[in-house]
């Protein structure tokens, strides 16, 4: 029973929940086994074609649910994941910022506390760490970091910390290092934006010395890129693009987007043909050109998800139905069909978004279980959310331009 109602009061929020998707696949099944087989190569240990992919659909249209259905799916086959929610908070434009978010978000199979100390700590048990850790190709400031990982003395829960986002200050890893191999480090000085994707790197590796398959990361609202200027866009196409070409071998990506990324931002704004020469004009930026493309061309390509059937609309009800039942524990006076019929009938029209479906489903149970009848309910369209450009995003996250940012001196 209690099962039934956290499903239910999901669905009635409109707010995904894991557990509701592992049993609530919303007929999204052939999308879910399409999903897995992008799997199937790293758990045979070959490198995967495909690194990532991109889920588009309209709002209302059960993109998020289909990323949490994916996530229990993949927790299943023994990997880790993460979900991010893109934000202000957690922009697309900088890796630097969003590493963190994924890092501290990554769940073991099973568990229900997010982060990686379990995952190092059982990596660092492997045998022949040491010898493997020579063949890493990764900067000198990230090896550091492994090294000390492997000593497990001095600084090593900040050692960890480091890894999953909480960065260390230069001269903080050299004490800590002085500390526990008794000679000094040279260590030139970087930034952490320019670090980053040796980082992704470790913790590839350290996957590879765990039981874990690999790490899937999740991307939702992809779409609210659509609110930076151009040089946040080119930006984060350029960091989509890497995530799509591949951050480790045993990492890959799912991005949810809204159907009308296309229609509002790439066509009108003409993204196809002017980042490349944003990205040109600045020669830190040129050589993110080609991975600019891939996502650019990645969004253009993706294919909505498929509408559902009559069939599957009213196998999904039947569901609802049934869970709404053992949830509150009382017996409707209708079955399946029956059920399909009575929610259809307060349609206007039946092309409408899955999530008013199923907001009108629990809503016309609500009022059979209270009342024993129906009563007038209107069925109110879901509107797309607004991708004009804000302002306050046109910049994009810097630490530079941010003197309060905690990393802007690490």
């Amino acid at each position: 029973m209690q099962q039934a109602r956290v499903i239910v009061e999901g669905l009635r929020s409109g707010i995904p929940f894991r557990e509701t998707a592992r049993t609530f696949t919303l007929g999204r099944e052939q999308n879910i086994a399409s999903l897995a087989r992008l799997m199937d190569p790293v758990e045979q240990g070959r490198s995967a074609p495909a690194k990532g992919l991109i889920i588009r659909a309209q709002y209302g249209e059960g993109k998020t649910h289909l990323l949490n259905a994916v996530a229990a799916m993949a927790e299943e086959r023994n990997w880790l994941v993460s979900m991010v929610t893109l934000s202000k908070e957690t922009p697309l434009d900088r890796l630097d910022y969003l590493y963190p978010k994924i890092m501290q978000n990554v769940y073991r199979p099973g568990s229900h506390q997010p982060g990686l100390e379990a995952i190092i700590r059982e990596a660092l048990g492997a045998p022949h760490l040491v010898a493997d850790s020579r063949q890493l190709d990764v900067s000198a400031r990230v090896h550091a970091v492994l090294d000390n990982l492997i000593q497990q003395n001095h600084g090593f829960e900040a050692f960890m910390e480091d890894v999953a986002g909480t960065f260390l200050r230069l001269d903080e890893i050299k004490r800590l290092y002085r500390d526990n191999f008794a000679r000094r480090l040279k260590l030139a000085a970087s930034r952490i934006k320019d670090e980053i994707l040796d980082y992704f790197r470790l913790v590839d590796w350290l996957i590879a010395h765990t039981e874990y398959q690999g790490l899937l990361i999740l991307f939702d609202e992809v779409e609210l890129m659509g609110k930076f200027g151009r040089g946040g866009r080119a930006r984060s196409y350029v960091n989509m693009g890497r995530f799509l070409s591949g951050v480790g071998e045993r990492v890959l990506s799912v991005w949810a987007v809204a159907g009308n990324f296309q229609t509002d931002v790439i066509l009108p704004r003409k993204d196809q043909e002017l980042i490349e020469p944003w990205l040109l004009a600045r020669p830190k930026e040129a050589d993110g050109v080609d991975l600019a493309h891939t996502a650019l061309d990645e969004l253009s390509s993706a294919r909505p998800l498929d509408p559902l059937t009559s069939e599957q609309i009213q196998n999904m009800l039947t569901q609802i139905l049934d869970l709404h039942q053992t949830a509150y524990a009382w017996q409707a006076d209708l079955d399946g069909p029956a059920f399909y019929q009575l929610v259809r009938s307060h349609m206007e029209v039946l092309d409408v978004r899955l999530r008013t479906w199923i907001r009108m489903a629990i809503n016309l149970l609500d009022l059979r279980m209270q009342y024993g009848r129906d009563t007038s309910i209107e069925a109110h369209p879901v509107v797309d959310v607004d991708l004009s450009e804000d302002r306050t995003y046109e910049k994009g996250f810097d630490s530079e331009d941010d003197p309060d940012h905690p990393w802007r001196s690490r």
